[in-house]
């Protein structure tokens, strides 16, 4: 989703990793019954939080506004840590490691969230006293000013909502000052994951004051001012440098931050960070490239946290957009890119090739999605002679990014593919995603919801948030729409092959490999819980430097 948007290791299938942004990932190796579960149903731990953390990210976040903002990482990750949400997933432990449980989605700021006999209607209470940083209380109406907001923002709260029959701000009332009903059109089993992910709230009071009539839900403002209230508050923000947030000790549920200040500091150049890391000047580097990691691993004092994952790296093609409106160009190019190239020399082997755009070990994967590898004959054949133009666009200071456009760029031009190479800051690159003006672009991120309902949701179906290729496919959106109200596992797993059948002839993307998770910290940083959904939750960390 709206989503970026690492990975797993030792959950169920039905877990979840997420959307950097856009796409899917899930821990893949053990089973979630061989840990136990913890953290996120309890009280609080003991002992205030202590101690700075220095954390190094590659770019400045392109917007404080949650509901429109789709890839930009460094924004996914601080919503995480720095929006009020009413609930998010419980930790568990499996095979001796943290990680993020999607299975057990618990209260965080509210004190329950469950549903009616049917599961049509479900309440939310909120706890009571609870403060954003103005002093304002957190109530049932900041709720319903939020998801309001939403529904007319029609991004991304309002596009996941869909999937559970959430489509009018009137099926979101106040009950009392911190009650909120949600009734959906029908029940549905993604309920719990979709809140997850949807259920963050604004200080409606104070965002009002900056309402304008042009402006009603101060989407200028709020694009620029911090939000409030969450597990840390922003003390300080300077435009393309550092940020710095402070533990909220008004945080009322389990698990409050142990590091007393973060410092989130820009350090656009993946070198630099990695100098950074090994000379002790930051304790963790979230924008060091592949080639610098397989060094880290010798490093002493670093420790690289690693696990498989079914983060996605792909090409999204707008197939409304010359040439890739032509599905024989969307095939050239899919047999133009040097997949087993790609993984041996940017990642270093460290990435798993995937053959279908369902993400390995989500329920109903089906390598027959994707009948597409190597092969510059094919796509010759596929382009029948021609010769196409075009450009690849990628984020800016992403080397990952940058090292796979110079290989497809190489390859593609050996079939009759000239592709000029564009990188874009994320602000850029949000804005040309918004005009849905980009022919070809990469990507890389994980799905919230390990579901191939919820995948069509956002990325797939007309008027999804992150549907950059401009896909719509009758067959798919009526697949989409009985999906619903399906709840057979083996009714879902035919659908599902269908859907992987039709992305096979149609070519939305190419699907290039799924890439495994690996962060360098300083050996003195505890605490690391893996993010299902690549948005690291920051009050894990502590550090005894």
């Amino acid at each position: 989703m709206a989503d970026s948007s690492l990975s797993r290791s030792g959950v169920s299938r039905r877990s979840v990793l997420q959307l950097g942004g856009g796409v899917a990932l899930l821990f893949a190796t053990g089973a979630c019954a061989a840990g136990s579960k913890d953290s996120g149903s309890g009280g609080k731990s003991a002992g205030p939080a202590t101690g700075t953390l220095r954390i190094a990210v590659s770019s400045y976040l392109s917007s404080w506004d949650q509901d429109f903002v789709g890839f930009d990482l460094t924004a996914l990750m601080l919503y995480k840590n720095v929006f009020p949400y009413m609930i998010d997933y419980g930790v568990t432990d499996a095979g001796g490691s943290k990680i993020l449980d999607t299975g057990n989605i618990t209260p965080t700021f509210a004190e329950s969230f469950e549903p009616s006999a049917d599961q049509k209607v479900w309440t939310l209470k909120l706890r009571q006293g609870v403060k954003f940083a103005s002093g304002n209380e957190l109530k049932a109406a900041d709720v319903k000013w939020s998801k309001d907001r939403a529904f007319a923002a029609q991004a991304n709260v309002a596009g996941v909502y869909r999937t559970i029959g959430l489509t009018e701000a009137s099926q979101v009332q106040v009950v009392d000052d911190y009650t909120v009903t949600f009734t959906q059109a029908f029940p549905s089993a993604l309920t719990r994951q979709i809140q997850a992910i949807s259920l963050y709230v604004f200080d409606s009071v104070e965002a009002r004051k900056h309402a304008t009539t042009d402006d009603p839900w101060a989407k200028d403002w709020l694009a620029k001012n911090a939000p409030t209230g969450g597990y840390f508050n922003v003390t300080r923000a300077t435009q393309g440098q550092e940020i710095v947030l402070e533990a909220n000790t008004g945080y009322p549920g389990p698990d409050p931050a142990k590091a007393a200040t973060i410092r989130v500091t820009v350090v656009p150049d993946g070198s630099n960070q990695r100098l950074q890391l090994q000379n002790g000047d930051i304790d963790v580097a979230l924008g060091v490239g592949q080639r610098d990691i397989a060094d880290l691993k010798k490093t002493d004092g670093v420790t690289v946290v690693s696990a498989a994952s079914n983060e996605q790296v792909a090409i999204q093609m707008s197939v409304t957009t010359a040439p890739f409106d032509d599905v024989a160009v969307r095939k050239a190019l899919a047999y133009a890119v040097p997949y087993e190239q790609i993984i041996a020399n940017v990642y270093g082997g460290d990435a798993r090739p995937t053959r279908s755009l369902v993400p390995l070990d989500m329920p109903g994967y089906d390598e027959a999605g994707y009948p597409y590898t190597y092969d510059v004959e094919k796509a010759k054949a596929a382009l029948g002679g021609r010769t196409v133009n075009s450009e690849l666009v990628f984020e800016t200071d992403n080397d990952t990014q940058q090292r796979i456009a110079v290989l497809v760029q190489s390859e593609a031009r050996k079939a009759g593919i000239e592709l000029k190479l564009t990188p874009l800051d994320p602000a850029t690159l949000g804005g040309r995603r918004q005009q849905k003006n980009i022919p070809l672009q990469l990507t890389s991120g994980q799905l919230w919801v390990n579901d191939v309902e919820y995948m069509l949701a956002t990325s797939f179906v007309k008027g999804a948030a992150l549907n950059y290729s401009n896909f719509t496919n009758a067959e798919v959106e009526q697949i989409y729409e009985q999906s619903h109200t399906t709840v057979d596992e083996a009714a879902r797993l035919a659908l599902w092959k269908r859907v992987q059948e039709i992305f096979a002839a149609e070519v939305p993307w190419v699907i290039i490999c799924q890439p495994n998770f690996n962060l360098p910290v300083r050996s003195s940083v505890a605490g690391w819980v893996q993010p299902m959904d690549g948005l690291a939750r920051l009050r894990y960390l502590s550090t005894s430097a």
